[in-house]
């Protein structure tokens, strides 16, 4: 098993991830860095291969992403910090996360 610089395996706040987070539908999800966050209208961030949505549904109005958050953005994520698209939906913004993904990091 491969472990990122915090000594989590599959860290999202690393990048490239050596391995596919477990679960994560194959080809689906390709294309869509490792690394990247996605942010639902409902303010919650979630990471590619996450069960709750399918990749073909993460476009805007709905959705906005950070194809390359800074280091630590997911652990940052809280009402006091934030996190704003930049791409699809960039009116979006993240304030919490996907209890899903985050048991994964």
């Amino acid at each position: 098993m491969d472990y990122c610089r915090h000594e989590l395996s599959n860290c999202a706040d690393c990048a490239p991830r050596a391995q596919p987070r477990e679960g994560a539908p194959g080809t689906e999800w390709d294309g869509w860095p490792p690394s990247a966050i996605i942010v639902h209208a409902s303010r919650k961030a979630h990471l590619p291969g996450c069960p709750h949505i399918l990749p073909a549904d993460v476009e805007p109005p709905v959705y906005g992403w950070v194809l390359d958050p800074s280091p630590g953005a997911w652990r940052r994520l809280s009402d006091s910090n934030p996190l704003h698209a930049t791409g699809g939906n960039t009116q979006r913004s993240a304030t919490s996360r996907c209890q899903d993904c985050d048991a994964t990091q």
